[in-house]
């Protein structure tokens, strides 16, 4: 199929020496990730340095970015990531973290408030790693043959031109409302808690007093169930919710 993924490298920070040995087992990594994406029928594109990235990426489309994470308090790469989500970006982030044991915990979370929606520390093991990714694209619905319309009882989400229908009327979404009906779409009949939502749509993990996706779903329901017999959006009460068509479930 050979799908793209953009990979920012950038090495280690500014100043620091890595010796031979320590080099080649990071040469000897990337071998182990670029084979793994190869198996999966993907090709990579690597870049070195910020600006090369935003090149890459605005004259690409790649289906991810990999991004390798070493320093999480001077990493450039977050000005990137920023970028993607505040132009309501849908394109999935994985960060890979060579940060020390002592770090990985701060690394996580500075990967998840920065808007990436996977992470994993270096060296990976190759299984988990193809796992992730596969389910990732499906999650995000970036993977050829995924990414077609989704059709719900007269709602249709075409993800290519990010636009959302429902019996002929068009509906205004904004990029994060998009996102998570997209993704309630991607998992239709199934049961989406608001902490894998919160990991999911917006990048981060859950905290007990964020109630942000029960507001973006109040907007959605405004825009998609309301003046229609037949509901689509249901709450699962202490859980989450959930997108199902009327043959699937009892409306509620």
């Amino acid at each position: 199929m050979n799908e793209l993924i953009a990979w920012y490298a950038p090495g280690l920070p500014p100043g620091e020496q890595e010796s031979a040995e320590d080099r080649r087992s990071r040469e000897a990594g990337y071998s182990e990730v670029e084979a793994a994406l190869r198996d999966l029928g993907m090709k990579t594109a690597i870049s070195e340095d910020v600006e090369e990235l935003r090149l890459l990426l605005s004259g690409t489309e790649p289906v991810l970015l990999l991004a390798e994470l070493c320093d999480p308090g001077g990493w450039p790469g977050w000005s990137v990531v920023a970028d993607i989500r505040n132009h309501g970006g849908i394109l999935p982030v994985m960060v890979l973290s060579a940060a020390s044991e002592e770090q990985q915990g701060a690394a996580a979370v500075s990967a998840f408030d920065a808007g990436g929606n996977e992470y994993m520390s270096l060296p990976v093991h190759t299984g988990e790693f193809k796992c992730r990714v596969l389910n990732l694209l499906k999650l995000t619905g970036r993977r050829r043959g995924l990414a077609s319309l989704l059709k719900v009882d007269g709602l249709i989400l075409d993800p290519s031109r990010r636009q959302v229908s429902r019996d002929g009327n068009e509906l205004k979404m904004t990029p994060k409302e998009f996102d998570l009906l997209y993704y309630l779409a991607v998992n239709l009949g199934e049961i989406c808690s608001r902490s894998e939502i919160l990991k999911q749509v917006w990048g981060y993990q859950f905290h007990a007093d964020t109630n942000v996706v029960d507001v973006y779903i109040r907007h959605i329901r405004m825009k998609v169930d309301k003046g229609h017999r037949n509901k689509l959006i249901h709450t699962i009460r202490g859980t989450g919710y959930v997108l199902r068509a009327p043959e699937n479930g009892a409306n509620c």
